[in-house]
Order: structure tokens, then C-alpha cells, then sequence
């Protein structure tokens, strides 16, 4: 019985050694590309109608989770982004850059608008990605009709 306890004992101790060596490579793995200093990207304007306009911008692949969120923060005050959109995004592993975009709805028409962008990982990990303040313009109701 001695023998077959010391067997159980040892095979629960390589398992546990085991579960912690894996838990540590995937701990470092998510943490991968997450550096302390934030790189600025600069976003431009893809298009802006008179109600809805998509922001994007290139950045290092921030690694971590296959899942990121590109996110803006926006309003109609630079010093007041106090509203967000939201765009699920997929990382390519093997891509060294992202490409991160996000359509901002139900704006006002020819209005001026401040925002940066972020993007954050699946579990809310921050990624090192940032913007200054942008600004951009929607068009007027009349000449988004005009174009049509």
C-alpha cells in the first residue's frame, strides 16, 4: 500500500508541476507585445456621412487574445469624449501589424467631432495603443442628399 501511495503522490505532484508550467507559457504569451510605453498611432477618417462615420488606424500587433475591441472615444467637446463605439476585432498571429476599425452612429449632420482611439484585449487588458485628440467633421443633411 506504501508503494502505491508514493506512486499516486508523485503523479500528483507531475501534474501540478505540469499545470503550473502551462499556466505560466500562457500567462506570458497573453502579455506578449503588452509594453509599458504607450505607441501613438494616428487614425484618419475612412468616410463621414451626415449620421455615421468609420475611424481606423494601423497599429503594431498588440498580440495577447485572438479577441481585441477597437475602441473610439468621442464628442462634440475635445475635453468631454464621453461617448464610445465599440468594434470586435480578430488579431492575426502571424501579421506583425492590425488594422483596428470602428463605425460611430446616430451623429448629428454637420457637426464637429473630437475623438481618440485605444483598443483593449477580450479579457479588458489594455493594449499600448493610443491617439491624441482628432477631429473630424459630419456632413451636412443637404449635402449627403445632393450626392445621392
Amino acid at each position: 500500500m506504501t508503494r502505491a501511495l508514493e506512486l499516486r503522490l508523485t503523479i500528483m505532484i507531475s501534474v501540478l508541476a505540469l499545470g503550473l508550467f502551462l499556466l505560466q507559457s500562457r500567462m506570458s504569451f497573453a502579455g506578449e507585445g503588452s509594453n509599458p510605453t504607450t505607441a501613438n498611432v494616428s487614425p484618419t477618417v475612412e468616410s463621414a456621412a451626415d449620421t455615421f462615420a468609420f475611424i481606423s488606424w494601423t497599429a503594431r500587433n498588440p498580440r495577447g487574445t485572438i479577441l481585441h475591441y477597437s475602441i473610439v472615444h468621442y464628442g462634440k467637446d475635445s475635453h468631454h469624449l464621453d461617448l464610445t463605439a465599440v468594434s470586435p476585432t480578430r488579431i492575426n498571429p502571424t501579421h506583425s501589424d492590425m488594422v483596428f476599425r470602428v463605425r460611430m452612429n446616430d451623429l448629428q449632420p454637420d457637426t464637429t467631432y473630437y475623438y481618440t482611439v485605444s483598443s483593449t484585449q477580450a479579457d479588458g487588458t489594455a493594449d499600448p495603443v493610443t491617439s491624441a485628440v482628432q477631429q473630424f467633421k459630419t456632413r451636412s443633411t443637404n449635402e449627403t442628399s445632393a450626392e445621392k
